[in-house]
């Protein structure tokens, strides 16, 4: 890392021009990290092999959309027939998966160019987010700074869980997006006047929150710093505010009529609807209020003064000339800001009541009580019942593993928002906003930490780069001496002290059935479609991987088949589980007994044994027949065939 880095004391002013061909260097890493991910497999893709359940529903859409062309009808048919389940996700990435496996069909054929391209997706989205995130900080940091930062993003658990290869998941898409409307609000905070800058910021956002309204999150933090900043007297920014508002709003209405088309009128918090682009409606409308001519002259009248865009940074511990005073005006910003955010969120909760069940809608009870508030990616970052069974050693590894840089970054970043000015500061302000959303976040759910580490990836680089600086300052030893070990343990240390701890090992259900050598078998043990009951985190992949249906996929909306699987597999009573297996029309029940299987099946309250514990136990009732696997399925698998419906007797190997 070059002496002259911004954060070193005494030196020039460093180079804030594009990486150029240093690029190749974290890229040539990725590449090298998901060839290990593979190679160890570490993220299973062969056989066919996605890395979660999440990843197989994500091609299942895919392949329903290519088959039957219609792109409003988002239900997974094969998902509780003959109604079949709609989920919360939207068309963007099936779009662009489906765009991939059509170029390369003539080549592979439609399932393995799916497949291939599915396995890639993510590590791609990772490529073009390091891009991004170089290019976002350029106000603040030099490329050497920048190239570590990219480094620093590609030893991150959280975001190389989320972009891994197998994994065609929105969340790499929304990471990526999150880095581009950042580093536009900088150039935004720095330029009011870059009108290219705030269209491109709307479109961001538009395209964010139709992905997934789980972005709201990062564009609340783009419009809150730029709103700071109004506040704060920088002239322009209302003007900004409006062109981005109403490109967001224009986007999001357009993408409301090709997401749904004739359901455009649809109510739904946890997809795009119309909750969305009214929100946006009037927050733009806000902004043209606020932009409009009389309100800039009322503003000059008030004496508002524009602060200061210069893009030179100063040295990092030169105190500001003078000290910060409020600017005029800022009362009378502050207080009509204040009445517009009031109304808006009245509005919205008189219009949406719904807004009060939260961002994720109307939640299956069932399945929140039973699955929901087990999945690993919701859980605190911290938990308590670790804590509560003495696992102390699991709690700070698992802890200093995801957000270890926090330590460095977060009081570092405190010391640049209190030294720097201009451009670096204003880039350093939005990334303190940034971790004080985001933060607290992956504290309370695990799941938000890619962004977190994303976030702490640029304090900590500046931090590090201004260690290099002293260092080279102070240190006689040559350089390539000192730098190499300096630089890999700054790396490395949070993941290289993780693993010096106890690890608390998670079980899985899913990765205990091997559902790769079972589905051979269900497709050879019947030509035609067969509804299958089975575990939720089985389903999806039985999806992909036959022709058969289920009765339920890992989702928090209301799912009839979800709970026929758990009254069938926890009833007591024979002819309550054989009328609702009547009811749902099931054909087969497969089990794949495991800790996690066993303890949902298993209610703590049951008074007798359940159906699913006499099951596992070889006591199979006289109405359901069970069908011979091969040998090297029988430990892992039960399958059996409903009686009452006789075309269905016959065994896999019989056919």
């Amino acid at each position: 890392m070059s002496a002259q880095s911004a954060l070193s004391v005494g030196a020039p002013p460093p180079d804030r021009g594009p990486l150029g061909w240093l690029i190749l260097l974290p890229l040539g890493a990725l590449v090298l990290i998901q060839i290990l991910f593979a190679w160890f497999e570490i993220v299973p893709v062969g056989n066919d092999t996605l890395a979660d359940t999440d990843a197989y529903t994500r091609l299942v859409r895919v392949m329903d959309l290519h088959a039957t062309g219609d792109w409003f009808d988002s239900r997974l048919p094969r998902v509780d027939p003959p109604a079949g389940h709609v989920q919360h996700w939207t068309r963007p990435l099936d779009a662009l998966l489906l765009a991939g496996a059509d170029a390369l069909e003539p080549v592979l054929g439609f399932h393995a160019a799916l497949h291939l391209w599915g396995v890639l997706v993510s590590p791609v989205f990772l490529a073009l987010a390091l891009g991004a995130l170089s290019w976002a900080a350029a106000p603040a940091l030099g490329r050497d700074a920048r190239l570590f930062a990219c480094l620093v993003l590609l030893t991150q658990p959280s975001v190389l869980a989320y972009t891994s290869i197998g994994r065609p998941d929105h969340h790499s898409l929304l990471l990526l997006l999150c880095l581009v409307l950042l580093g536009l609000t900088v150039r935004l905070a720095n330029d009011p006047e870059d009108r290219r800058s705030a269209l491109l910021a709307g479109g961001v956002a538009a395209l964010g929150v139709w992905v997934s309204p789980e972005s709201l999150v990062y564009v609340a933090v783009s419009l809150a710093a730029l709103g700071l900043l109004w506040l704060g007297g920088v002239r322009g920014l209302a003007r900004a505010q409006r062109t981005y508002l109403v490109t967001a709003t224009l986007g999001l209405a357009v993408a409301l009529a090709i997401e749904r088309g004739p359901n455009w009128l649809a109510i739904e918090n946890d997809r795009l609807s119309l909750v969305h682009v009214t929100l946006f409606g009037l927050l733009a409308l806000f902004w043209v209020i606020v932009g409009a001519p009389r309100a800039r002259d009322f503003g000059a009248c008030l004496g508002t003064r524009a602060a200061s865009t210069a893009m030179r940074h100063p040295r990092p511990f030169q105190a500001p000339r003078q000290p910060a005073r409020l600017a005029p005006g800022t009362v009378p910003r502050f207080s009509g800001a204040t009445l517009g955010v009031a109304l808006i969120g009245a509005l919205m909760v008189l219009l949406f009541p719904d807004l009060r069940a939260g961002p994720l809608g109307q939640v299956d009870p069932l399945y929140a009580h039973v699955r929901l508030q087990n999945i690993v990616e919701i859980q605190p970052l911290i938990e308590t019942h670790w804590l509560a069974a003495g696992l102390y050693g699991q709690v700070i590894g698992r802890a200093v593993k995801v957000l270890g840089l926090a330590l460095v970054a977060v009081p570092f970043l405190i010391l640049l928002l209190s030294r720097t000015q201009g451009a670096a500061r204003r880039f350093w302000l939005v990334v303190a906003l940034a971790l004080l959303a985001y933060l607290p976040l992956a504290i309370a759910e695990v799941r938000w930490a890619s962004y977190t580490e994303a976030l702490l990836a640029w304090p900590y680089a500046a931090a590090v780069a201004w260690l290099v600086g002293r260092l080279s300052a102070s240190v006689r030893v040559a350089p390539h001496w000192w730098r190499p070990p300096v630089l890999g343990v700054a790396l490395l240390w949070p993941l290289l002290l993780a693993a010096g701890l106890p690890q608390k090992e998670i079980s899985t259900a899913g990765g205990s059935c091997p559902l790769d050598r079972l589905a051979p078998v269900l497709q050879q043990a019947s030509a035609e479609p067969r509804t299958i009951l089975a575990y939720a985190d089985y389903g999806a992949e039985l999806l992909y991987r036959t022709r058969h249906r289920v009765l339920s996929i890992p989702n928090h909306r209301l799912q009839p088949g979800f709970a026929a699987t758990w009254r069938v597999l926890t009833s007591t009573d024979d002819e309550t589980a054989r009328a609702l297996l009547a009811r749902s029309g099931v054909d087969w029940i497969l089990l794949c007994p495991s800790p996690t299987e066993r303890a949902i099946f298993t209610p703590d309250q049951a008074s007798a044994p359940t159906l699913y514990q006499r099951l596992v136990a070889g006591e199979a009732p006289d109405w359901l027949q069970p069908l011979p696997l091969d040998p090297d399925l029988t430990t892992a698998a039960r399958l059996f065939a409903v009686r009452s419906r006789p075309h269905l007797v016959a065994s896999p190997a019989e056919r």
